[in-house]
């Protein structure tokens, strides 16, 4: 799977003592928490912004996004998440913080909108454990951070109202880890929070929760509650409990209790596997003979990949294991749920996978959505959990680092793709490229619906609407531009059915206007070191060096060099052929290479291009470094970072620098590369190629210039007439012959 970089803003994710006391003793997030991403709300029908970045996915796309902070400011992280259906149909999504809970309707989501944040009880710790449940019109949080439970009145929410009740904080502890609500029987209950088991409250007043009974030889991490259909239990109320190794649990797993008597729960039986660490939670078959569990802990205690196990329940007292599966990525599982066939698993950095549970012990995954861009790995940041029983099938997400994703799962409404690409240079006087609109069934395009949306640095955007070419082909066409400018563009494309599609996702395309370009510097790498320097006073790597060569290729090296004729470059150690990936690779700290004085002076709006291989996303550490490149324009007395490379293309990936974006452009520029092996585990390679200095050439080109001299005379004239009647230099307007059109073309440029 391909991962993209997210630049995550500097806000730190705070640890709040009280919050940590109560985490269970094997759950590793609190030592592991990244910084979240800061940004404003996202929606797929607002204009492009720029802030969401495009995620991994399959067969899922992103509607609307609400990172933790337009929550609420202090939020500085998520956890659970939860829905809501109100009585008049409206759909919401409940989403817990380590400060409080919010509530944001999703009935359409491209029009998703924050409804309500409800701070946390008074008396309890903010927390990185936060549980959020319905149950008729009333909404429960729970935490870690203490509190007991609180209580939400929504039957108003479809106005805009959440009414905060109070608490409840009888039955022991007022820390909660997890809770889950038996509907139908109308019982919450609360587990963990300390070294508790399972804790059970009345609803028969939904507004104040009343304590009836626990279960407490042993902690509880968390559970499901059904009432059984079939067999010697038909009508019992049974309860999956997933423990870990603490509370009084002595061997992880699974306990089956029928808690139908509240005043006497019983073991009915017990759940185990191979290879368990943290029995974190479950849920079942809906035909009730199967259970899968996610162990929070088994794939970083015995390095396999990311693992869910199926446990066969249908005789509740002998349940037995009949294995697992994975999609072979390395991940950790967290919070599973199922509607119908479809399973839908909370992976943290492989984020949301579905997979198709007709066969019960052989799945097939049919979707996939990555709210961790940045790489896979049994870390603990990602996707905490999912909600997938929202009657229009939308599904909500919750992210512990960037907060509500609502996405829909199936076919996108509308495929936009470009037969000849995208272009990246466009003439002063306009340019086009052509677009394809493919609808799925059933969709169709609102009147003058689709737009090329550019901008070319002015406070609004501004469009032109496509021209059908018949079938589902179109044109977009530039009008004409400014140069020297950048301008920046997209499609968009308004469906009848109100739905906005946009590609890209978020953010532009750019593309430099002028008419061509004027090099002032380039080097090819071919010939000698050509006053390129290897190594600073501060470089400490021990082992692949910058050396200039013909690359010996291995897994993360590459075998050629980018130029289309030659075989020098720049790279980073020399392996040997066909060699393993760590062979010369990048060790021990950092290696510079810096370029020969060069000028940028004398050409509009110059430009650094160069070509990049960069590779860090194997070893042990995959995708933990990076590879900064720094600019300076006095010789390289002082230097500025203007980019820091991180994606691990693993090819030749061609990359440009606006050089007054960061400096004003001299005559004394100096370009540095610092590949750097900062992580113990991490495999790291670069290699740099085919370096050139550009700017960009304004002056309208002259069609009557035959001869390319810069003026147009009698040479020009001669040449024209020389060619009469044929094709070729002569047929100015390139129609296939020179006549008298292109005569008076050439009359027209004379001088």
């Amino acid at each position: 799977m391909m991962k993209s970089t997210l630049a995550l803003s500097g806000v730190a994710i705070v640890l709040f003592g009280s919050a940590l006391s109560y985490a269970h003793e094997d759950d590793p997030k609190a030592q592991d928490m990244e910084p979240a991403f800061v940004g404003p709300v996202w929606r797929d029908s607002d204009p492009p912004s720029g802030v969401a970045d495009t995620f991994g996915s399959s067969n899922i796309n992103l509607r609307a996004w609400f990172p933790c902070n337009t929550f609420n400011s202090a939020s500085t992280s998520g956890n659970d998440c939860w829905g809501y259906v109100s009585p008049s149909g409206r759909e919401y999504a409940l989403m817990g913080l380590d400060n409080g809970t919010g509530f944001v309707e999703v009935t359409n989501p491209s029009q998703a909108a924050l409804v309500k944040f409800m701070p946390k009880p008074a008396s309890a710790s903010s927390s990185l454990w936060r549980n959020v449940k319905t149950y008729q019109q009333y909404a429960y949080s729970v935490s870690e951070g203490g509190g007991g439970i609180q209580i939400f009145d929504i039957s108003g929410i479809d106005q805009g109202n959440v009414t905060d009740l109070g608490t409840v904080t009888t039955g022991g502890s007022a820390a909660t880890h997890t809770m889950i609500i038996n509907e139908q029987t109308g019982y919450l209950y609360r587990m963990g929070g300390g070294s508790n088991g399972v804790r059970c409250y009345s609803l028969a007043n939904p507004a104040q929760p009343t304590f009836v009974s626990s279960w407490n030889p042993k902690y509880t991490h968390d559970g499901a509650v059904f009432n059984w259909p079939t067999g010697p239990y038909a009508g019992k109320e049974i309860f999956l409990a997933c423990g870990g190794l603490n509370g009084g649990q002595t061997d992880t797993g699974m306990d089956i209790l029928d808690v139908t008597d509240k005043s006497n729960i019983t073991v009915i039986g017990r759940a185990t596997y191979s290879s368990a660490a943290f029995c974190h939670q479950v849920w079942i078959s809906p035909d009730y003979k199967y259970a899968y569990i996610n162990d929070e802990i088994d794939e970083s205690n015995f390095g396999i990949n990311c693992l869910t196990r199926i446990i066969n329940i249908e005789n509740l007292a002998n349940p037995v294991s009949v294995g697992g599966f994975t999609n072979g990525l390395v991940s950790v599982d967290h919070n599973l749920y199922i509607r119908g066939n479809q399973l839908f698993a909370s992976n943290y950095k492989t984020g949301l996978r579905v997979y198709d549970i007709t066969n019960r012990t052989n799945l097939s995954e049919t979707a996939w959505f990555d709210t961790y861009p940045d790489s896979d790995g049994t870390g603990y940041a990602g996707l905490w959990s999912n909600y997938p029983f929202l009657p229009s099938g939308t599904v909500v997400l919750s992210d512990i680092q960037r907060g509500l994703l609502v996405v829909s799962l199936g076919v996108a409404p509308l495929t936009i793709g470009y037969p000849s690409g995208t272009p990246t240079s466009i003439t002063p006087v306009g340019a086009s490229f052509q677009v394809t609109l493919t609808l799925a069934p059933g969709q169709s395009m609102a009147p003058n619906g689709a737009k090329l949306i550019y901008n070319t640095g002015g406070p609004t955007d501004r469009s032109e609407p496509l021209q059908s070419l018949g079938g589902n082909l179109y044109r977009a066409a530039f009008p004409s531009l400014a140069c020297p400018s950048t301008v920046s563009y997209g499609i968009e494309v308004t469906l009848a059915s109100g739905t906005v599609v946009r590609d890209p996702i978020s953010g532009w395309r750019t593309a430099s206007v002028s008419y061509g370009e004027q090099a002032t510097f380039s080097d090819t790498m071919e010939s000698g070191t050509n006053g390129w320097t290897v190594g600073l006073p501060t470089d400490d790597a021990t082992a692949g060096v910058w050396v200039r060569g013909d690359p010996n290729g291995t897994t993360a090296q590459p075998e050629e060099d980018h130029s289309v004729t030659g075989t020098q470059c720049w790279v980073t150690g020399q392996g040997t052929i066909g060699g393993a990936a760590g062979a010369a690779d990048v060790d021990g700290g950092t290696t510079s290479l810096t370029s020969p004085i060069f000028s940028a002076q004398g050409i509009v709006d110059p430009r650094i291009g160069y070509w990049v291989w960069y590779s860090n996303n194997l070893g042990g550490a995959p995708n933990e470094d990076s590879m900064p490149v720094l600019l300076s324009n006095n010789g390289g007395t002082t230097w500025t970072q203007v980019e820091l490379i991180s994606t691990s293309a693993t090819a030749w990936v061609e990359r440009s620098i606006q050089i007054s974006s960061f400096m004003t452009p001299t005559s004394q520029m100096r370009i540095r590369f610092q590949a750097r092996d900062l992580i113990s585990g991490s495999l790291v390679e670069a290699a740099i190629d085919d370096l050139r200095v550009f700017g960009l050439d304004c002056t309208a080109p002259r069609p009557g210039d035959i001869n390319g001299s810069g003026a147009v005379d009698g040479t020009d004239l001669a040449l024209l007439l020389s060619g009469w009647g044929t094709s070729g230099q002569s047929d100015i307007n390139a129609d296939g012959v020179t006549e008298g059109a292109d005569l008076a073309i050439l009359l027209s440029d004379w001088g």
